[in-house]
């Protein structure tokens, strides 16, 4: 994937930052050829995760008893929950390579304490001596990252697909309706998984994952 948007950069000419702020008509059929990316890869899944930031159950959400919650601390522990719906069930065959945005968490350690809840509760399902799961969890500056940029410019057209709402920007609209049409041709990824999902985040003692 990684060599297919850098031809993309190439044949367009290409040199700024793909966003979905900065779709524009002049940069249409790049940003087309951006998304297309994503749908001609058989592995490549997308999932939406959902935080209402303003209701009560977020906003009361307390992960640590010894002191009041940071943002860094809800975030931490929405993350973990995160990785463990869009990784969907566990299996100690399973290998991971996670890149939040640089910014995400405001220091690397709330993804090193990430990393750890997630390799530990794979150790809970399938022993001590379990290998790590996460291999390598590192923040990735998106001015410089096209993966992390092609995450940006779909969650624009997936977040508009999902409020079933259109940018007032016409080459924005396009592109929404490009992206729309490309996931009703191809709903599913490699082994029959949905090519796009929305997962809801909701507090720890409700979360339930498949072992």
């Amino acid at each position: 994937m990684l060599q297919k948007l850098s031809n993309v950069r190439v044949y367009h000419g290409l040199s700024r930052e793909m966003k979905w702020e900065k779709v524009s008509r002049r940069y249409a059929d790049a940003y087309r050829a951006w998304i297309d990316v994503f749908f001609e890869d058989p592995f490549a899944r997308y999932s939406l995760f959902q935080i209402d930031v303003s209701g009560p159950a977020w906003n009361s959400f307390q992960p640590r008893t010894d002191q009041r919650a940071s943002r860094d601390d809800r975030l931490a522990s929405a993350y973990h929950q995160f990785l463990l719906v869009t990784f969907g069930t566990l299996r100690d065959t399973k290998r991971w390579w996670v890149y939040p945005d640089a910014g995400f968490f405001s220091r690397d350690s709330v993804l090193d304490r990430v990393e750890f809840l997630f390799n530990r509760t794979y150790k809970i399902a399938f022993g001590p001596q379990h290998s790590r799961i996460i291999r390598l969890a590192r923040a990735r500056d998106s001015a410089v990252t096209d993966l992390v940029q092609l995450a940006d410019v779909l969650l624009g057209a997936f977040s508009f697909h999902v409020l079933k709402n259109r940018p007032d920007s016409p080459p924005r609209a396009q592109l929404v309706d490009h992206c729309v049409d490309r996931l009703e041709a191809e709903p599913y990824a490699q082994r029959g998984m949905d090519r796009f999902s929305i997962k809801r985040w909701v507090p720890p003692q409700q979360f339930t994952y498949v072992r």
